[in-house]
């Protein structure tokens, strides 16, 4: 390969401080351009660490921050720390009889200068800089792009229907190189996400066979987030055998994929289930015990039983689930301002949204940047800086940005950006509910839950009063993602969790909201049927678990077995044992997301419409007093009046979990 010279890197240099528009060459800059040349040395061994020279790129970017677009002087001058890098690179090359420096000589002088912002971020990153610079020194491009073939087989009991793709298969041969083989067990469920899980075991030339592995492919992005998050919350809390991340992520550079791998326990002779999948086979009393005796005791003393007081905004934890609030069609940054724009900035007054209409022009200030997708050349902005969920509040979706021109990275604060209303939260949320085929308006202020057509507030309406509400709860480390699909059941009927991609310090009660949907729709829903009476006589026995009289049905007396343990769980989690609205707030939520997961039956979606309600009708009745707890919502003494729901007032409490 021929050598990469100083001068090629500081092309991109110059580029890479235009679109950040800094005006100056600092050692971010060059470092971003040697990472930026396909091939260099740079670029392959933050792949051979599992990283893509974007994501490096985009870390770099997020902590230099962007510049102002006023020029105080002329040119483009080197900044002082740029001038020593330059001058330990000059050395190198005059050390080894060469007039020119090359990107090895440059990337050796920047960590030996070893205060610039590239080493810190290499740092955080937990690239060990000493191997770095070895590997800087050794580095031949022959060790870059020769693997061995690996080849994949599938199981005999894997469905020939779940074929995987070429990305998939390039992506797993990295991933498993130095193997010979590697058989596909199953496909995992997983989620309600685009990833792909596949239970693989990894097979050795000489025909040995490792432990059975979990593999997680998905967009290149979130699978190194997922690595990042996993290092920051779940690591150092995991039991001593369970799943675990012991590898770097796989992020060819050459593809959009990436992958990672969760090793477990050593030893394991069988490949695990998922509990959507293994949920038939235990039955619901022996899933009961499992949810009480194996997932809370083992993981409950480093995760939930870590809880702490916590009183917030209901919106700071919850309003990330819902749809963007807004849908703008990007104006060009040349054109001028409407003068009569909106200017949406933090803190956001969602009733004034209610003011915008179709095609206004809208400006948003000082959000940050959550997500770049180039395949839809849009970005997703939401208010803040920090980190974990109430930095994902109030997201407003731009579309049709052309994001070749122009340079935007996630943490990215925007002064200003303009475009032009397409769609809102409500009419996302609303048509979704219209697709579900309603027996009844969806527009009405009460909504039938019961084949009695016992009424409960329309979802709909009051979740802007919900998100307004303030809570008396608690945090700790939270899965963020606690569905049926990312717990799996190993020897013994041990619990593993897989797929940290959300993990975070969170609302205490919001893993076991998630898990009760994910209850109901894949072990009560799917072999009951998909109508709206189905779902009602769903909604009528959730109502006997929270102290309402119902008649006799043995069939779902069993199925319900689970989600009684799980409400004991609860119980055991609640800030104030005597207070459920912190979880009828919770649940309703993340329930009211469901409706628009087009990946979810007509059955579930509906279930998860009824069941907002149904959470909705359990708010109305003030709290009682001492609690703390308040409601903005206002019309509560005409809820309870039109609604045959009771308050928790005086409904037996569920036994606490046994320890």
């Amino acid at each position: 390969m021929t050598e990469i010279l100083l001068r090629d890197i500081l092309i991109n240099a110059r580029q890479e401080a235009a679109r950040m528009q800094h005006h100056f060459i600092g050692v971010e800059h060059i470092f971003a351009g040697a990472l930026s040349l396909r091939g260099g040395i740079a670029s392959s061994l933050v792949e051979q660490y599992g990283f893509t020279p974007d994501f490096v790129i985009d870390a770099i970017r997020r902590h230099a921050g962007k510049g102002s677009k006023q020029r105080l002087w002329a040119g483009m001058p080197n900044t002082p720390r740029a001038e020593v890098v330059m001058s330990i690179a000059t050395d190198l090359a005059l050390e080894d009889n060469r007039k020119e420096m090359n990107e090895r000589d440059i990337l050796t002088a920047i960590l030996e200068e070893n205060d610039n912002i590239p080493t810190r971020m290499l740092r955080r990153l937990g690239i060990d800089l000493e191997r770095f610079a070895q590997d800087i020194r050794t580095f031949t491009p022959l060790d870059s792009v020769t693997h061995s073939y690996v080849r994949i087989e599938f199981a005999p009991t894997y469905s020939s229907d779940l074929a995987l793709n070429d990305e998939h298969l390039f992506v797993l041969r990295r991933m498993f190189y130095g193997y010979s083989r590697v058989r596909i067990e199953r496909r995992l469920t997983g989620g309600f996400s685009r990833a792909l899980l596949l239970a693989a075991t990894p097979i050795h030339a000489d025909g040995s066979e490792d432990s059975p592995v979990v593999v997680k492919i998905d967009a290149v992005d979130d699978i190194l987030e997922e690595a990042q998050r996993y290092e920051q919350h779940v690591k150092s809390t995991l039991p001593p055998l369970t799943a675990r991340l012991e590898e770097r992520p796989t992020a060819p550079e050459t593809s959009d994929l990436a992958g990672l791998k969760y090793t477990l326990v050593a030893g394991l002779n069988k490949t695990p289930y998922d509990m959507r999948t293994a949920a038939p086979l235990l039955g619901p009393t022996r899933m009961a015990i499992w949810l009480k005796g194996e997932l809370y005791t083992y993981f409950g003393r480093a995760w939930w039983e870590q809880r702490r007081p916590f009183r917030f905004h209901v919106w700071e934890e919850y309003d990330f689930l819902l749809p963007p609030l807004l849908v703008l069609e990007y104006l060009p940054g040349d054109e001028p301002i409407p003068s009569d724009a909106h200017v949406i900035k933090d803190p956001v007054r969602r009733e004034r949204i209610q003011d915008i209409d179709y095609g206004d022009a809208v400006m948003v200030s000082g959000f940050s940047v959550q997500r770049v997708s180039r395949e839809k050349a849009s970005l997703t902005l939401s208010i803040g800086s920090g980190s974990e969920a109430a930095r994902r509040a109030h997201r407003i979706e731009i579309r049709g940005i052309d994001l070749a021109q122009h340079t935007h990275y996630r943490g990215e604060v925007i002064e200003q950006i303009v475009g032009r209303l397409f769609s809102t939260r409500d009419e996302t949320l609303f048509n979704a509910v219209r697709a579900l085929e309603p027996d009844f308006d969806s527009t009405d202020a009460f909504i039938p839950i019961t084949r009695a057509e016992d009424k409960a507030p329309n979802p709909l309406l009051k979740y802007n009063d919900l998100l307004e509400r303030q809570i008396s709860g608690t945090v700790c480390r939270i899965h963020g993602d606690l569905h049926l699909g990312n717990l799996l059941l190993g020897p013994g009927d041990s619990a593993f969790l897989i797929d940290f991609a959300n993990a975070r310090s969170g609302h205490t009660l919001f893993d076991w909201a998630v898990l009760e949907i994910s209850l109901l729709n894949e072990t009560i829903m799917k072999p009951l049927g998909e109508s709206w009476n189905d779902v009602r006589r769903i909604i009528e026995h959730i109502g006997t678990l929270d102290g309402g009289v119902a008649a006799p049905d043995p069939q779902l007396d069993d199925a319900f077995a689970p989600l009684q343990a799980l409400r004991e769980i609860v119980a055991a989690n609640l800030a104030d044992p005597e207070q459920w609205t912190e979880y009828w707030v919770a649940l309703a939520l993340v329930s009211l997301r469901g409706v628009t997961w087009d990946t979810l039956g007509l059955g579930g979606r509906r279930l998860m419409f009824l069941l907002a309600a149904y959470c909705c009708g359990r708010l109305v009745v003030r709290p009682t007093a001492g609690t703390g707890d308040t409601y903005s919502g206002g019309g509560d003494t005409d809820y309870a009046d039109r609604s045959t729901w009771r308050s928790n007032a005086g409904v037996p409490q569920p036994p606490e979990i046994e320890q």
